[in-house]
């Protein structure tokens, strides 16, 4: 997200857009046969193959109340409150549509997970995963709210940042969560479901965003949105006590 546009600009301005895609096919066949380089990797517990295995682990989601915490606070965030579609509405009607400060939004949050990435041995360490997923949930709500709701572009930018950064710890720690409380037989499943989650659950967001901008303004969807976030995440938490009480194991 920070380095690949940058890079792409660059090589569409020398090479053109043609080369941007070659060598981004060339980079995936390496990537493909890399992985399929990979040794095959035993399993304790095999899965049972076919719609059994894929009902198996739905059903492991579905009775397993940490593991549905965190896949439903992660749709939930994404869902209610993705900001990336109202950034150029917001850039326009708060900030006079100066493609700079346009720019600077559009990194900003990945600026804060990057971060957080670095960091991320402060909140790893953590004893309790899923207390940490719904409190980064909660401060990415929080942040966004705020970013609502402030006139000046280099603050709205620090909120931004601390979005981002709380949308790590909380994937992170969404994922520890997973791969603690899931049998190996499921863990295929159950990380696929996950996969789904977070790829299905920002595009939804942008277009709940982009259809309450259109009712009233950016600034309204993005409060209205980080609001619902915090709500959604408070109710998650008290309807799943077993969600913040799960620990690392020792």
């Amino acid at each position: 997200m920070l380095a690949g546009p940058a890079l792409g600009g660059l090589v569409a301005s020398w090479a053109g857009v043609g080369t941007c895609y070659l060598l981004d096919a060339v980079t995936f066949a390496l990537v493909l046969h890399a992985a399929y380089r990979l040794p095959p990797q035993e399993v304790n517990e095999p899965s049972r193959p076919g719609l059994h295995g894929v009902l198996d682990g739905l059903r492991f989601m579905a009775c397993t109340p940490p593991v549905r915490g965190v896949l439903l606070a992660d749709l939930a965030t994404t869902v209610l409150s993705m900001p990336i579609s109202l950034f150029p509405l917001i850039n326009a009607e708060r900030f006079g549509g100066d493609p700079s400060t346009l720019g600077l939004f559009m990194s900003a949050i990945a600026v804060g997970g990057v971060a957080a990435s670095f960091l991320s041995g402060t909140f790893t360490r953590l004893s309790r995963p899923g207390l940490v997923m719904l409190c980064g949930s909660a401060t990415w709500g929080l942040a966004l709210v705020l970013f609502g709701v402030s006139t000046n572009p280099w603050l709205g930018l620090a909120f931004l940042v601390i979005a981002g950064a709380a949308d790590t710890v909380a994937v992170v720690s969404r994922s520890t969560v997973v791969q603690l409380l899931t049998p190996d037989a499921l863990l295929g499943r159950v990380s696929a479901a996950e996969q789904i989650v977070g790829q299905a659950g920002p595009d939804l967001g942008n277009l709940r965003a982009g259809l309450v901008a259109g009712i009233g303004s950016g600034a309204t969807a993005l409060v209205s949105g980080g609001l619902m976030c915090v709500a959604a995440v408070a109710w998650i938490a008290a309807a799943t006590p077993a969600l913040p009480k799960t620990r690392l194991q020792a």
